[in-house]
């Protein structure tokens, strides 16, 4: 159940009906106008509507029909919204609580302010009654009417044919389809600030985390930048909606976990961890002691550790079949730690890389027998299964590190060794963007990140070799 304000400043009680009916011709959801603009009212109408719609909603089945239903729902809502009285508002026995119904009225004034007349032609019983806020949207012709959804349709394949994941793809797809559902407006043009602080609202209401919710609200509003710049609309609604950190969390550091030498211990020199498959255990050390992402480790090929000046080093690059990375600055060369040399890591390369040559015409193939998810994410099945682990060894989900701790892990271990800021940037990939080392410096060789890298140290006591 959710309570939200239009634009026309009338209030709206909103359900959700079952997804699975929407391919037997029902609606999303349930739209029923209050029939006031006055809060402390509407918010004892939304209780009354909802006792009617909960009951109905409950009692569909596969079988039920959507036209018998609309009516049904017409007729229960129409005989409530009959009896609300003792407000100002004058009541709209004529009112349509479903979405197909509320489409189809007037919703651009600017396009009829030409003809005085076509406004007085419009029953003065619709709910989206003109308010004086409408001025506010007033545009050229040269804006195109466009739907959210066929924006978005538009908005996925201009992704798709730029250098961008599957995985981010999806997510923009998702989140932004996440607004689309939950608005009562269907056109770009129609959505304004008003919509995106109610968005807002309900992401907060849904009980995501703080950053979850930044992403959701992230993503739509690229998608209403992108639409501006196609011309559907005049402005992004969602410039100026900020999501606040919460009271409860002021003040606390919400980057990533680290891992604590006791919790990599536990796990790295626990039996479950060491019977895993050499793949596993190899990926792990390389996201500890290089600071890897895991789809950066989990995709890495036979010939992306070669030997520059004598150093042995690691390739992260998107070169390879099906390689993907984050951004450009996630291509990178970083030096091979000394402690994975002493366990036997060049040794497995080798191994692997004489067994392709046998076996395939390719010049190189993965590393590990990890392969990319549909959504063309490498570490999908590895990080499933080092949670499992985890969860053998008793870690409480949702209070522990996961695997992508161990490249903050290691971050954090090169700032306790007080080394240069731009170095470590260079060495897990990110942006450096001091102007002085960002601009204009140059890359630091292998030989002097060679000793950078081997200065991380676990003290662990790890078997030998792997």
């Amino acid at each position: 159940m959710y309570l939200f304000r239009a634009t026309n400043c009338t209030y709206y009680t909103r359900m959700v009906l079952p997804a699975y009916l929407r391919d037997k011709g029902f609606a999303a959801d349930i739209k029923v106008s209050l029939l006031t603009k006055q809060r402390s009212i509407a918010i004892g109408r939304n209780l009354v509507v909802a006792g009617i719609l909960r009951p109905l909603i409950i009692s569909l089945t596969p079988q039920s029909q959507p036209d018998a239903f609309k009516a049904h729902v017409n007729q229960l809502i129409n005989d409530a919204r009959a009896g609300f009285v003792g407000a100002t508002d004058t009541l709209d026995d004529n009112a349509k609580p479903v979405r197909e119904i509320i489409q189809f009225m007037p919703t651009r004034p600017t396009q009829l302010a030409h003809n005085s007349a076509t406004y007085d032609n419009y029953p003065s019983s619709t709910n989206l009654a003109f308010s004086n806020c409408s001025d506010s949207k007033k545009q050229t012709n040269s804006v195109d009417n466009v739907t959210l959804t066929d924006a978005l349709i538009k908005f996925i394949v201009s992704k798709q044919k730029q250098s961008v994941s599957v995985l981010t793809v999806k997510q923009l797809n998702q989140r932004i389809g996440h607004f689309i559902e939950r608005t009562h407006l269907d056109d770009v043009f129609d959505i304004t600030s008003a919509e995106a602080m109610e968005y807002k609202d309900c992401l907060l209401e849904e009980g995501r985390s703080h950053k979850s919710n930044k992403d959701y609200l992230a993503a739509v509003s690229q998608f209403f930048k992108w639409c501006k710049l196609m011309r559907y609309t005049n402005a992004n609604p969602f410039d100026e909606v900020k999501l606040s950190k919460p009271s409860n969390q002021a003040g606390h550091d919400l980057a990533r976990q680290r891992w604590q030498p006791e919790q990599l211990k536990h796990v790295l020199q626990s039996q479950g961890f060491i019977d895993k498959q050499a793949d596993f255990k190899w990926i792990t050390l390389l996201m500890l002691y290089h600071g890897l992402r895991p789809s950066e480790a989990c995709q890495l090929h036979s010939n992306d550790i070669s030997v520059i000046d004598g150093i042995n080093v690691i390739h992260v690059t998107n070169e390879g079949m099906s390689q993907q990375l984050k951004t450009a600055q996630s291509k990178r060369t970083v030096p091979l730690h000394q402690k994975l040399i002493e366990l036997g890591f060049i040794d497995f390369v080798q191994t692997m890389t004489d067994r392709t040559s046998k076996n395939s015409q390719l010049t190189s193939n993965p590393l590990f027998h990890y392969q990319p998810s549909s959504d063309g994410v490498w570490s999908h099945k590895f990080c499933r299964e080092f949670g499992k682990l985890l969860d053998q060894l008793h870690f409480i989900a949702g209070k522990r590190p996961t695997a992508y701790s161990f490249r903050h892990t290691f971050i954090d271990e090169l700032k306790q060794l007080q080394i240069e800021e731009s170095m470590v940037a260079q060495i897990v990939g990110h942006v450096y963007h001091n102007i002085t080392y960002g601009r204009y410096g140059k890359q630091y060789d292998v030989k002097t990140l060679k000793p950078v890298v081997d200065k991380v140290e676990y003290a662990l006591n790890l078997l030998q070799p792997i």
